[in-house]
């Protein structure tokens, strides 16, 4: 009788376990916002400001009690700074203040800075890099295109610094600082296909790789950076040997390509880090 009072009991990966608590936390938000858009028109200032000002209220008072290193906590927190951006939108829409979309990704992502040190939720922070991302990006007519990508490759680089800090401080989410990682090499790549900053880029991309390897970082970020390189010398052959050889730039295309995951395979079997 004893065998069969016990359930069977399935463990996920905790990748998996962060993945739906994501997934949930997103489709409810999702649901606010469509019950929002929905019955708009029919809500008066008083309940469009007060339903997400009593959103943010609510989830920062139940982070509060649960205490911001549970998992209840952390996807209240995340919550709340949605809630304090959507508060912003509908104060903007409602009195008309005139601001531009990167004064509003700027100005969210100043008053989310106090909460995101105060909750100490890497979610939050992501979110935070998310607006001043959007703020760089949206706001592209003050600044010169060739310093438009290095701002974005400074801002997630750093991110991702303190992203790796924190891994090795705290062994847990090895590959959170891939949110960062992808777009700081997508900035670099981007200023890499100007040939003016092809082997700046290049170097650059190869300062990441030799990091992964030295600190046995797995395939995962050896493969983007192997992959950044790839795009900027295809790139590069493309742009001076197709019009005259166009099955050997794309012969010479494959092979760069299979040759740098034949690296990557055997660069990373010294070991890769996991949760």
């Amino acid at each position: 009788m004893k065998k069969l009072s016990i359930f069977p009991y399935l463990a996920l990966p905790q990748w998996c376990i962060n993945l739906c608590g994501v997934t949930g936390v997103a489709l409810f938000l999702a649901g606010v916002i469509c019950f929002f858009a929905y019955n708009w028109e029919d809500m008066g200032k008083i309940i469009k400001l007060g339903l997400p000002l009593l959103g943010m209220l609510g989830t920062a008072f139940v982070c509060y009690c649960k205490g911001t290193d549970s998992d209840i906590g952390k996807a209240c927190s995340v919550s709340c700074g949605v809630f304090l951006g959507v508060f912003w939108a509908v104060y903007g829409q409602i009195y008309q203040t005139g601001a531009f979309v990167y004064e509003f990704f700027l100005g969210w992502a100043v008053c989310l800075l106090p909460l995101a040190c105060l909750a100490g939720n890497r979610w939050l922070w992501l979110l935070w890099a998310g607006l001043l991302n959007g703020y760089f990006l949206s706001s592209q007519n003050g600044y010169h295109p060739n310093m438009l990508f290095w701002q974005i490759f400074l801002l997630n680089t750093t991110c991702f610094i303190f992203a790796e800090r924190v891994y090795y401080q705290k062994k847990q989410g090895s590959s959170f600082s891939f949110f960062f990682l992808i777009p700081a090499l997508l900035a670099c790549m981007i200023r890499g296909f100007d040939g003016k900053y092809f082997w700046l880029s290049v170097c650059i991309i190869l300062l990441f790789a030799v990091y992964a390897y030295a600190k046995k970082r797995g395939a995962g970020q050896l493969g983007l950076c192997a992959l950044a390189i790839d795009c900027l010398l295809i790139d590069l052959i493309f742009s001076h040997l197709f019009e005259l050889f166009i099955w050997s730039s794309i012969s010479i295309s494959l092979f760069i390509f299979v040759v740098s995951a034949w690296a990557v395979y055997m660069l990373s079997g010294r070991g890769a880090c996991h949760d």
